[in-house]
């Protein structure tokens, strides 16, 4: 419990204060962020970091970050060819490797790295881009404090409350009971940041609580079936006390991409 305090207090204070600061600080801190991610992927795949594809895939979990920055600065880094057909070349050589290697690097491999370098570098690319939208500071903490409420809410009220499993299959321990806990509180909270700092509307903050706090909770339960398929407890140990950057980023990356591919702040 000691080391999982001190490490909160060190990597919240690094978070916070990265957050509050903005710009390319904190862009770059997400891209470092995205490399992490997707390494501690590729060690449950237990694929050799230094191969070709892999490298290559991890290139490609920071394109998002040039269309991000090209977007919010309105500079354009990459001449020629745009960051999607970047992207493209990169997973016709994952096939082509399919070949070259005998199909020792097969298929599957490749599908594998396409959907990790999309899941983590579009994820913390969406949370970078609301973060530098003009209210975004504002906005981020919001949809932090939601999550964070979201998690809260199930946790007491399931604790208490829950006799329904959720998804036993997946996440044992959480109910229906705390999911709706979770949610409740995270709409009580919009409610309140709303009357002391106006940002969005009543009506809206609701709507982005509900958004929040079942996406959320799914993307929790996403990383649940992950870990639980490739057999490990946390997806890394960088965090003492905590797992991976993917153990306590897990419900962002799907909540920011899903409120970007949705177009709420549009």
């Amino acid at each position: 419990m000691k080391t999982r305090i001190i490490t909160g207090v060190w990597a919240g204070a690094i978070f916070l204060g990265l957050l509050y600061l903005g710009g390319l600080p904190f862009l770059a801190f997400m891209a470092i962020l995205t490399v992490i991610g997707y390494t501690e992927l590729v060690k449950m795949r237990q694929l050799s970091y230094s191969s070709i594809p892999v490298l290559l895939f991890g290139i490609g979990t920071l394109l998002p970050f040039i269309r991000v920055y090209e977007l919010t600065s309105e500079q354009t880094v990459v001449s020629g060819l745009s960051p999607l057909a970047w992207g493209m070349l990169i997973i016709l050589v994952g096939l082509f490797w399919t070949v070259f290697s005998k199909n020792v690097f097969t298929f599957d491999d490749v599908a594998f790295l396409l959907l990790t370098s999309v899941y983590v570098g579009v994820g913390f690319a969406s949370f970078a881009f609301i973060r530098l939208l003009d209210n975004g500071l504002t906005l981020s903490l919001l949809i932090i404090l939601l999550i964070w409420f979201t998690d809260s809410g199930a946790y007491f009220v399931g604790k208490r409350f829950g006799k329904t499993k959720l998804w036993p299959a997946i996440s044992p321990n959480k109910t229906i009971e705390g999911a709706a806990g979770g949610i409740l509180l995270a709409v009580l909270l919009g409610v309140i940041f709303e009357a002391i700092t106006p940002t969005i509307g009543y009506a809206e903050v609701v709507l982005l609580a509900l958004i929040v706090a079942v996406v959320g909770q799914l993307g929790d339960l996403v990383q649940s079936a992950y870990k639980r398929h490739y057999g490990v407890k946390d997806a890394g140990s960088l965090l003492p006390g905590h797992g991976g950057i993917l153990d306590r980023f897990d419900s962002m990356l799907i909540v920011f991409t899903v409120l970007i591919t949705l177009g709420i702040f549009s």
